[in-house]
């Protein structure tokens, strides 16, 4: 079992095509700025026409469609079905929400990761280290990801005292997502020209291998989002949740190891003037 499905070569939709997708239950039209496909599922950098900046967003392809007459009809009938949807849930004070298209949405099974409770209250100290504080992670981390997935998959074989083949492969796509979505999606803005120095610093380097406890954190906030749109049957789902569930239980038993405040240093003045501060 992996967490990605393989993709063709070519990217389906090209920077500035101007295209539909689905955010909520309806389609808008929409620009594609960039395409990122270096990795095993391409995303795309959309701009919603008349929207602000604010709302531009990485997705992967199964939100987007074509902009063509078939589209533009299938548009206008998922707004019309939508007001119908919105008539029922008055009457039953139920909201439905979805990204994805219908076929999809009743066809799509739900990741569910549970994070917890201490590691929530970490997410939320990094964000205000970072922030707020004006706080960088120490990189390279003491501990990168990848030694602490390392750690995770002894430790997991000596109590099950036995190899785990899908354990191993999600590990590997962890690695995998986490060289994806870094840059694009678990960066705060303040940690952007750092980001920048430690790649430049670092060619032919992975970034599991310089980055550690605080962003892999930051993945799991994510990951679900993105698995939900991969071809996972039950079963695999199940197994996956397994394993990512596992890991973060390994990770909350051990957090005084991982987790830090002298894992972070205070910005430099020059730094600050960087990030526009």
């Amino acid at each position: 079992m992996t967490l990605v499905h393989n993709h063709s070569m070519a990217s389906k939709f090209a920077e500035g095509e101007k295209v539909l997708c689905f955010h909520g239950p309806l389609l808008y039209e929409a620009r594609c700025h960039k395409v990122n496909s270096e990795g095993e599922v391409d995303l795309y950098l959309i701009h919603y026409n008349g929207w602000s900046q604010k709302w531009d967003e990485w997705i992967p392809e199964t939100r987007i469609l074509k902009y063509n007459e078939a589209n533009v009809k299938k548009q206008s009938e998922l707004i019309k079905h939508h007001k119908k949807q919105q008539n029922r849930s008055k009457k039953k004070s139920k909201t439905v929400e979805s990204h994805e298209t219908e076929d999809v949405y009743h066809s799509k099974v739900s990741i569910r990761i549970e994070i917890p409770e201490q590691l929530k209250h970490a997410l939320l100290d990094d964000w205000d280290l970072i922030t707020q504080q004006k706080h960088l992670v120490i990189l390279p981390s003491k501990l990168t990801i990848t030694q602490i997935l390392e750690e995770y998959r002894k430790y997991n074989t000596t109590v099950e005292k036995r190899s785990d083949d899908s354990r191993d492969h999600v590990l590997e796509g962890i690695l995998g997502y986490f060289s994806r979505l870094l840059g694009m999606q678990l960066l705060y803005k303040f940690e952007r020209p750092q980001y920048a120095d430690i790649v430049e610093e670092n060619k032919g380097k992975s970034v599991c291998d310089l980055y550690g406890i605080e962003h892999l954190l930051r993945l799991f906030t994510r990951i679900g989002e993105f698995l939900a749109f991969t071809e996972l049957d039950i079963n695999a789902v199940n197994v996956l949740q397994s394993h990512l569930n596992s890991l973060l239980h390994f990770i909350d038993k051990h957090r005084e190891r991982y987790i830090s405040t002298s894992n972070y240093v205070i910005a430099t003045p020059d730094y600050l003037r960087r990030a526009g501060v």
